[in-house]
This record gives structure tokens, sequence and C-alpha cells, in this order.
């Protein structure tokens, strides 16, 4: 079985790592190789039953930086219409590598203006077009994506000059996935402003006088879905009346919608900027 290294560098590992910075670092890490397996397998979540069949082993956790041998281990696995047809451990950690690699020229694209477009193949197979260059991705890749995506932003917010300088993984000497501390926004969802602000009725249920900040709640019916929403005051309102809002059962806003830039398909509502309480 072939071994791989996992690795975090820089000023804070050489005087002690902090627990929970590792352990973060290595749940997220094994949620990406978790999701590769997901979507390999057709499977929607990590059963503990999947758990005995899939898992990372590690080995030798060596001083200087956080270093770490793991090794990707899949064992009495039957699967029904899978679509990674051959789910070896090989096959998981390449299409791992790719699901980066997808990722990366994604939004390095976003966040330098571009907008990626999507040709996808009968066979499934797809092409990501930013600009000039074309590049060629398995089927699933953009399904892996999309659900490791959470992981590699988590990953990626641990990186800070100074502190952790690099996390990698892949083969000894030569990583295949390796962020810097350029990369700790990388994976973040650019975001704008919808021109107009609209009205909605709302229940304020959460209000933190110090952010100016809180959470509210749409019902059915209204220009947005219903659900749960963060939201923060826009500009300098006197937060009184929101202190007050909390003991009404609802209330009218007005507010500026900030959407999330989504590359796997319809935008998202990132957070309210509320302009004020009508009633």
């Amino acid at each position: 079985m072939e071994f791989f290294e996992f690795k975090i560098e820089g000023p804070i590992v050489e005087v002690g790592i902090p627990l929970h910075l590792a352990i973060d670092a290595l749940e997220n890490f094994q949620g990406i190789i978790d999701k590769t397996y997901l979507v390999g397998a057709n499977l929607q979540r990590m059963t503990a039953k999947e758990r005995e069949s899939f898992e990372l082993k590690v080995k030798n956790f060596k001083l200087g930086s956080l270093i770490t041998d793991f090794e990707i281990c899949i064992s009495g696995v039957q699967l029904v219409l899978p679509l990674i047809s051959a789910l070896g451990p090989q096959n998981v950690w390449e299409y791992t590598k790719e699901t980066f690699k997808f990722l990366k020229l994604v939004f390095s694209a976003m966040h330098s203006g571009q907008n990626p477009t999507y040709e996808f193949n009968n066979n499934r197979d797809f092409t990501v077009n930013t600009g000039d260059t074309h590049q060629h991705f398995h089927g699933p890749v953009i399904f892996i994506g999309e659900k490791a995506l959470p992981n590699y932003q988590a990953l990626a917010h641990l990186l800070e000059q100074g502190k952790v300088e690099a996390i990698s993984a892949g083969s000894r000497g030569h990583p295949e996935i390796v962020l810097g501390p350029e990369d700790r926004t990388l994976f973040d969802l650019p975001t704008e402003f919808q021109e107009q602000p609209i009205r909605v009725e709302c229940e304020i249920f959460n209000f933190n006088k110090f952010k100016n900040s809180g959470k509210l709640r749409i019902n059915d019916g209204q220009v947005l879905p219903s659900g749960d929403y963060s939201f923060s005051i826009f500009g300098s309102q006197n937060n009184i009346n929101y202190i007050y809002s909390m003991l009404q059962p609802q209330v009218t806003i007005e507010c500026l919608v900030e959407v999330a830039v989504n590359p796997f398909g319809k935008e998202i509502i990132s957070k309210l900027h509320v302009v004020g309480i009508i009633s």
C-alpha cells in the first residue's frame, strides 16, 4: 500500500502546534478524502458501516513540522452503480488531486473577475473555460468539489503569515495539494450586492448589540425563500429598535441582499444588510 504525506509548516509548529489547530487540519483533510469516496461510491453520507470499509490510517508523526504519513484503505466494499468504476485507494487519491486542481482553477478565475463556463460531454466529463484556458476534468470531480468545498475553506482558513505558512499533502517530496498564506481566502465565495433594496416580513430572534448583527427568520410567501438568515445593520443606525424588535413576533424590514457567486449553480444568499425597520 502506498503511503502519502500530510504536512503543516510554519513558525507556530516550531514552538508546539495548538492541539485544536492540529485536530481541525486533520479532520478537514479527512473530510476532503471522504467526499471523494462518497461521490465515487454514489453515497450521501459516511455511516459507521461505511467507515469500517473506508478509512485513512496515519503513521509516523514526526517532529519539526506536523508531518504524518497516511494511507487510504478500502476493504470489503460492494457498490451499486458507483460513479467511479474502479474505486480503489489510488483512484480515490487521483480524483482528490484532480478536484483540488479544479477548485483552484475555478476560484482563482472567479477572484480575478472571470466567470468560468462549463462544457459537458456525453460521457459526463467536462471542460472548464476560463478566458483562453480550457482544461478537461472527469465528471465526478464537479460533484466532489461541491461537497468538499467547506473542508477546503476550513483548511485554508488555518493559514496565517508568521504562524501556519503551508499545508500540503501527497507524495513525499512532491506534494500534489499545496496551500500557502496567499490561499487563505482562495476558496471563499466572492459576494456582490443586489442593486435594489427589498422589503420582507420576518422575526428577529438574535441580535448582538456590540457587533450590530444577528439572525432573522423569514416564513413562506416572501420575496426571499423561507429560512434563517444572518443580517447586519447597514450604516450608522441606532440599534435600539433592533433590540426592541426581538419582542415582536414579526416586523417588516427593508434590506439589501448580499449574494455569493456560486460556481456550482444558483446564487447563495450570504447576508442581509438591513437599511431600516419599517414597522
